[in-house]
């Protein structure tokens, strides 16, 4: 009687909280764990002058393909997620990612915690903020990394 060991899927999973957004890849017992630092990216990114959200948007996933290559060598990663904001991008003071699906070489990951939640300031008046559901943005990416 032969067993066979079950062969491990890989994993990513990702906790944010306001000032570090963690990344684990895992693969049965290979585990990696990248940060992304908001704080200073964003005032990096500020100080730069480089467009935040775009930039955001490459860091986060430049550090999903580097947490998962690291246990489950890849040549192509495929991520597909979401982003709403509470108003125009200019002047939003929420926006949500949700990560809808990750593939490394055609194979479907399980990603667990997959919504990351950014907020900052809210400094629109009154009745920006009243009216800001009919400037809400949501907008869906595709990305082969």
């Amino acid at each position: 009687m032969s067993e066979t060991t079950p062969i491990p899927k890989p994993i990513i999973k990702i906790k944010a909280d306001p000032e570090i957004i963690r990344i684990v890849g895992k693969k049965g017992g290979e585990v990696s764990l990248q940060d992304i630092n908001l704080r200073f990216i964003m005032a990096t990114m500020w100080w730069e002058g480089d467009p935040q959200l775009e930039t955001f948007f490459q860091i986060l996933e430049l550090t999903i393909k580097r947490a998962l290559q690291e246990v489950h060598p890849h040549e192509k990663m495929v991520i597909d997620y979401s982003y709403t904001a509470n108003d125009i991008l200019e002047d939003a003071s929420e926006i949500m990612v949700e990560i809808e699906n990750i593939e490394a070489d055609g194979e479907v990951l399980e990603v667990e915690g997959d919504i990351i939640v950014l907020s900052g300031n809210d400094s629109r008046g009154f009745f920006k903020k009243l009216t800001a559901f009919r400037r809400k943005v949501k907008e869906t990416v595709h990305r082969e990394i």
